[in-house]
């Protein structure tokens, strides 16, 4: 069939039925020749190109680089180029096209002989969208690098492939630190949900609500909530997931102390009624056991009668826990010299410290401000610093610190005894709950409401085989 048509024919043909912008150019840029898919392009008729010329319909700004390769064009430094520049459209619209240039050059070496054969492809629709998606990128990042919460891109193994700045000050880790790392290394193993990436393609499973905890650089756990959606192609599968992180910890803790506070209150509630039952026959029945032990004049049965004494006054002094517990206390507040209550609840211990074969070491801040607080504060010291000795039964050393930051003081009890399996921790303030052979709990519940009644915290971490730190913190006197 194309036996039937010369070589010229067929250039004409395919140049005048292209839907493709095509054009012959001189070597001064005049239009010779354009098809009318140019003439659709630009807005103009044959008759208007012919007398404006290419550099009249380009863009200004483009105007000195493409005269500069126009120029080695013309001068046969180069054969042809391939370029995106922008045109005006007759409307004045702005629109961008694809050009490639292409030099005829002419046989007899004749100069100003040659011809340019331009091809345009108009590619507006897509620099719209390569523009669109810049902003989108640019608002992206402008986002991600100034959030405080972290963002992650994900790949769907769980893989992270961007992590924002934010991670610095959340976590403690430089983002490239994380750039390859799986994840999900990084939550607390109790709470690592991986499954949730491989769930298939339902809809109802591609965005998901997470609250659990993480590992900071530093090795403790902090809280996060995070938003997390798996991103998919058009053919419906998973290419990354973008998922936003906020630091919950704080929240997480003050949850925790109101759910504490709710649980003295009905303990307190049962404690008062209980605690009055058991006081009434508790005093007749030590006032008969002081009548034995008169009686008991040759002392045959001192032993058997002490041990009563002693447990009866055991049960009497639970009953006094329980009944702190019942209601706040009405003793007064006092202007008190935090220093002065450490040293002294410590010079209390002193003997039994050295029956343990145990260490105070105080590490007191000189200028620590005065605190409005009650004579009980002394118990919670009390507890503590019992418990920190007795976790030791083979010796060991105590640090007690106490520093102040803006508003308030932060007391420390460290010991290097036992510790507390973490999911015993969260039990620590429960009624009757203890890590002792011969203990009640009771101790550092009545701790807990003697703090929550001075509008202080009390916190406590402690890991097997290391120790236990109890940390106290109580508004100073403004």
């Amino acid at each position: 069939m194309l036996s039937h048509f010369n070589d010229h024919s067929l250039f004409v043909r395919a140049f005048e039925k292209s839907s493709i912008g095509m054009a012959l150019i001189s070597y001064d840029g005049s239009f010779l020749q354009m098809n009318p898919s140019l003439c659709k392009m630009l807005g103009y008729s044959e008759g208007e190109l012919l007398n404006l010329g290419l550099t009249s319909v380009s863009h200004p700004e483009d105007l000195e680089a493409d005269l500069e390769i126009c120029r080695k064009l013309v001068q046969g430094e180069i054969d042809g180029y391939h370029i995106e520049k922008r045109y005006i459209h007759k409307s004045g619209s702005l629109l961008w096209g694809l050009l490639n240039v292409t030099a005829e050059r002419n046989e007899q070496g004749i100069e100003g002989n040659d011809l340019f054969i331009c091809q345009i492809v108009d590619i507006t629709e897509q620099k719209e969208k390569e523009e669109e998606f810049k902003k989108i990128e640019e608002l992206h990042n402008l986002i991600s690098e100034h959030s405080q919460d972290v963002i992650l891109r994900l790949t769907p193994d769980g893989i992270i492939s961007y992590a924002s700045p934010a991670i610095r000050q959340q976590l403690g880790y430089d983002p490239d630190e994380l750039i390859g790392k799986y994840a999900y290394d990084y939550w607390h193993q109790d709470d690592r949900n991986g499954g949730w990436l491989q769930q298939g393609n339902s809809d109802h499973s591609d965005s998901r609500i997470f609250i659990y905890r993480l590992r900071h650089k530093n090795g403790h756990y902090i809280w996060q909530e995070s938003h997390s959606k798996k991103i998919r192609n058009a053919a419906g599968d998973v290419q990354h997931v973008i998922s936003m992180g906020r630091d919950i910890t704080e929240r997480i803790h003050s949850e925790e102390l109101i759910r504490r506070s709710e649980k003295l209150s009905l303990v307190g509630e049962l404690a008062a009624g209980i605690a009055h039952e058991i006081r009434n026959p508790l005093t007749s029945l030590r006032g008969f056991m002081q009548m034995y032990v008169k009686e008991d004049i040759d002392g045959r049965k001192k032993l058997r009668n002490e041990v009563m004494l002693s447990e009866i006054d055991r049960i009497n002094e639970i009953v006094s826990e329980l009944l702190v517990l019942a209601k706040p206390s009405n003793e007064a507040y006092e202007l008190r010299d935090m220093v002065q209550i450490l040293n002294n609840v410590t010079r209390l211990f002193e003997g039994q410290a050295n029956l343990y074969n145990v260490q105070i070491k105080l590490e007191l801040d000189d200028n620590l401000s005065s605190i409005q607080c009650q004579r009980s504060i002394n118990q919670v010291f009390i507890n503590v610093l019992k418990n920190a000795i007795e976790s030791m039964p083979k010796g060991g050393e105590v640090t007690i610190q106490a520093k102040q930051m803006n508003d308030s003081i932060y007391i420390r009890i460290k010991d290097n005894g036992y510790g507390i399996p973490q999911e015993e921790i969260t039990k620590i303030g429960n009624p009757f709950f203890t890590t002792k052979e011969t203990g009640t709990g009771l101790g550092l519940m009545v701790s807990m409401r003697i703090i929550q009644n001075h509008n202080g915290t009390m916190r406590i971490e402690s890991e097997v085989g290391k120790g236990t730190m109890v940390e106290v913190v109580l508004p100073v006197v403004t």
